[in-house]
């Protein structure tokens, strides 16, 4: 992995949470529209996991391609990955560090908006389905975050049931910490 990449991905945690402030009524700087960011978190949701996983890191893809194929499992998307019941946690910080790579970047393949929902909905799979934390951010940033999700107009329904069922578990009633 190049310097540059290890320095994204090795970013602290406070500085992190603040370039992923999100102000939900913050439209002066907005590039897409409601409808064209739906279709690209479908299309995102769809797309095969070992394509935009390379950028990460050169060996990731075929790494992901054994991983799925050796745990017999049929995770062909990120969309197959966020919602499946077990999914593999290398996989779920694999897809996070992409989101957070993409959302850090000024030449990002993928929207802020989208890498920011990636970001959130793998952090979140990993508590829902493995009852893990793949984040060290605290779970005030990652209930924010969370809820920004599940407050977009665009997102589409298994992403936002997942966000609000890790709201739940982030929720004190709830335990509090994982």
């Amino acid at each position: 992995m190049t310097a540059k990449k290890r320095a994204i991905l090795d970013t602290d945690n406070r500085q992190l949470a603040s370039l992923l402030e999100l102000d939900a009524d913050d439209d002066a700087g907005r590039l897409w529209q409601d409808d064209e960011l739906s279709a690209l978190l479908r299309h995102q949701m769809t797309a095969p996991l070992h394509v935009d996983l390379i950028h990460l890191e050169r060996g990731l893809a075929l790494k992901v391609r054994n991983l799925a194929e050796a745990e017999g499992l049929t995770l062909k998307s990120f969309g197959d990955l966020l919602a499946h019941p077990n999914p593999p946690l290398e996989l779920l910080k694999a897809t996070k560090d992409f989101a957070k790579a993409c959302r850090l970047s000024p030449r990002s393949p993928i929207p802020h908006e989208i890498a920011s929902v990636l970001y959130f909905s793998s952090i979140a799979a990993a508590l829902v389905h493995r009852r893990r934390r793949i984040t060290g951010l605290s779970d005030t940033a990652v209930s924010e975050g969370l809820s920004w999700v599940a407050g977009r107009p665009w997102i589409d329904t298994a992403t936002r049931s997942l966000a609000e069922s890790a709201l739940s578990l982030l929720n004190p009633a709830h335990g509090g910490r994982l």
